[in-house]
């Protein structure tokens, strides 16, 4: 029996089709699963806005009175919100190691959340410097204490 280069005829029909046969109730499987993707993509960036907003008025209190209790809600806000905007708007691959370090890729997977997490750092940057100058004074306050 001589075998030719042909393929068998399932590989023929899963081209044809672009990719995996599926079956009718695959379909909705993909198409239920892409639904739920996309409401829970909306309702992160919804949730990374109204944490924002809490941080600039967390900002706003900080300018007006930089009393301890708003530092560190200013620093937890401002902390929170770089987790979740990084993890929404940036995937790592790693790649390898050469020398000891690590070597990776990252991509920017949502731009309009690395777009707003610029805009907020660089529209907090003046009050994260004053976060930085409070921690810095208090720090020298401490090493003179003790």
């Amino acid at each position: 029996m001589k075998i030719t280069g042909s393929k068998p005829s399932s590989t023929r029909s899963r081209e044809k089709s672009g990719g995996v046969a599926r079956r009718g109730g695959a379909s909705i499987f993909f198409n239920e699963l892409n639904r739920q993707e996309e409401k829970q993509q909306v309702t992160e960036k919804q949730s990374l806005k109204d944490l924002r907003d809490k941080l600039f008025a967390a900002g706003d209190r900080l300018e007006q009175e930089p009393s301890p209790a708003n530092l560190a809600e200013f620093r937890e806000l401002i902390g929170t919100f770089a987790k979740k905007a990084t993890a929404l708007a940036y995937r790592f691959e790693f790649m390898g190691s050469y020398m000891g370090s690590d070597l990776g890729l990252v991509s920017i997977i949502d731009k309009e959340v690395d777009e707003l997490l610029r805009l907020v750092m660089k529209g907090q940057r003046a009050r994260i410097d004053i976060a930085a100058k409070i921690s810095t004074i208090k720090g020298l306050i401490i090493k003179l204490a003790a």
